[in-house]
């Protein structure tokens, strides 16, 4: 079997043309100390032991949730991100699961055993090799899909149908991947195209009901998964920090009208703000749609 390997670099001529300043790491504006009060919250993140998991579960803790809940297949994984964040940030309580998000009887009872959720984060995300189309089994391109669409779509369901009698928000961690043709990338980019439709789906579906639904490309992280495909000198790799902040931006009031949009963390938020205008009049931009 061939294989080959990711070239971070291709990701870049995606880049929109509109927004002028590029973040490489996280800034001011973005600070969770800014942009969200905390207080009272409970914030359910999927794989939030580890990786961009981790570092949005630590910007939520500074922001002072009050209880955070990480899911997670492995417990030296859960048991080492609870200790880290309750010893950094003591007001803020972390609650462990160990569960796969295609555990769907699970992750049911899991949200039923939490209660009350401000927040969800479905982050959990698997590829298959980076190898060509015809090298990927139907069980490997199968798999990416079960936990990139159909583990995202179950958990989202099974928390919108809770009991809630306030403002709710979903934040789904998806990937410009899904925006462009990468060779090696058949199964993984085409499920963050869909789950980037199922926000889509389920923003305007639910758009009454008092819950922002929004999905983020969390840039380009030098995670111990991409360490598989790539060097760590091949790319001028962005700062973990980054998506982790800005998840907490977009949980914000400021950032509600971006409701079933995606967005990309490295976008400067002011200058997503001043396209708040242009935003609202045309509900095809930043969507996963055809424009002629």
């Amino acid at each position: 079997m061939s294989s080959q390997r990711l070239d971070p670099a291709a990701w870049t001529h995606v880049r929109p043309a509109e927004i002028k300043t590029y973040h490489r790491t996280s800034y001011d504006r973005i600070s969770p100390s800014n942009t969200l009060d905390g207080k009272g919250k409970t914030v359910l993140i999927t794989a939030g032991a580890v990786g961009i998991g981790f570092a949005i579960a630590e910007s939520f803790a500074k922001a002072g949730v009050e209880r955070l809940v990480l899911i997670q297949r492995r417990q030296d994984a859960l048991g080492k991100a609870k200790q880290t964040i309750e010893s950094k940030y003591p007001k803020t309580k972390v609650v462990t699961y160990v569960a796969s998000v295609t555990d769907y009887d699970r992750i049911s009872a899991i949200l039923k055993e939490v209660g009350r959720i401000d927040i969800l984060v479905p982050n959990a995300a698997v590829s298959h090799p980076f190898v060509p189309s015809k090298d990927v089994t139907v069980d490997e391109f199968k798999a990416t899909f079960d936990t990139n669409v159909i583990g995202s779509f179950h958990i989202i369901k099974e928390f919108l149908a809770l009991e809630s009698s306030g403002p709710r928000q979903v934040i789904l961690t998806s990937s410009a991947a899904g925006q462009m043709v990468q060779p090696g990338n058949v199964g993984y980019g085409p499920s963050k195209a869909a789950a980037n439709q199922l926000v889509q789906h389920f923003a305007t579906e639910n758009a009454s009901m008092n819950v922002t639904i929004q999905a983020f490309h969390p840039g380009v992280i030098y995670t111990a998964s991409v360490a598989a495909l790539a060097p760590e000198q091949a790319f001028e790799w962005e700062d973990v920090s980054l998506p982790g902040d800005f998840a907490v931006w977009l949980a914000s009031p400021e950032a509600g009208f971006l409701a079933g949009r995606f967005v990309w963390a490295q976008w400067d938020v002011d200058e997503l703000v001043g396209m708040k205008g242009r935003i609202a009049a045309n509900p095809a931009l930043l969507t996963t749609t055809v424009v002629l």
